[in-house]
């Protein structure tokens, strides 16, 4: 079963093509992981992305590549190694979240 942590949202996926879609959250930043249907058992497979939260209602993200965590989308081909990333995606959210918060409302604009 994939980790409940920080999830503030359990959908299916958007696309239209099937499949599950989960949004967790750690202060602005947060993680979206998908899992797209598939004929055989053995093909299931999950995909995450690091996001960054614009607004929480309506619920409105950009995927977010800029990060020391992800520079693209991930592939994890089972439960207990995508939860074993979600766990130290936590980690590195919740403290880039603290150091933002450091910054100078002025300075984080500018970027």
């Amino acid at each position: 079963m994939i980790n409940q942590n920080n999830l503030i949202l359990t959908r299916t996926e958007p696309n239209g093509q099937g499949g599950y879609q989960f949004l967790y959250k750690v202060g602005d930043y947060g993680v979206v992981v998908g899992s797209k249907p598939q004929e055989e058992i053995h093909h299931i497979h999950w995909e995450a992305d690091i996001v960054k939260y614009i607004s929480s209602e309506p619920i409105k993200y950009e995927v977010c590549h800029t990060t020391e965590l992800a520079s693209k989308t991930l592939l994890f081909r089972n439960d207990s190694s995508m939860n074993e990333f979600l766990e130290k995606a936590f980690t590195y959210l919740k403290e880039l979240s603290i150091l933002e918060g450091m910054i100078p409302e002025e300075e984080r604009s500018k970027s």
